[in-house]
């Protein structure tokens, strides 16, 4: 009975904790750091939005963990913003730009193991654009976008 009980109340106190927005720690979760992105691009900060947005993502993710320290760290990211091309898309009547493309090309790197392997991302990502939209809200939703695209090839890469 007494062992009931105490299963019972574990799992309340474990679904209690999942609602305030603690998790439990993974053993298998990898810790990441992440340096510094070159810019290879005329659009200024686009790298330290795309670092910032990248640590965040990874920080919220399941089965990594960012670290401050390159020693402490599973695997080491680092990358190059090649291409930051705007092109206006649609042009209201009063020559006004309401959505735009922006194409990117980014070089990742990621080292696990002693080992480098190079991913490239280079994609379209589309955004309506208003006149309260200004060029930090612009950098920072564009730097989520590629943030994601990251996350998604360093899961491919994780699974290797």
């Amino acid at each position: 009975m007494q062992k009931r009980f105490l299963l019972v109340a574990a799992n309340i106190f474990i679904l209690l904790l999942a609602g305030c927005g603690y998790k439990l720690i993974n053993p298998s979760q990898k810790t990441v750091y992440v340096e510094p992105f070159s810019n290879f691009t005329i659009q200024p900060e686009i790298d330290l939005y795309l670092v910032k947005n990248l640590k965040k993502t990874l920080a919220q993710s399941v089965g990594f963990m960012v670290v401050s320290n390159k020693k402490d760290a599973d695997i080491i990211i680092r990358g190059m913003i090649h291409k930051f091309i705007r092109n206006p898309e649609f042009i209201a009547g009063s020559d006004n730009l309401i959505m735009a493309s922006y194409r990117i090309k980014v070089i990742v790197e990621i080292e696990k193991e002693n080992q480098t392997r190079q991913k490239e991302i280079e994609q379209t990502y589309f955004l309506e654009l208003s006149e309260k939209l200004n060029t930090q809200q612009l950098l920072e939703i564009i730097s989520n976008r590629i943030s994601q695209d990251i996350y998604l090839k360093l899961i491919e890469e994780n699974e290797k």
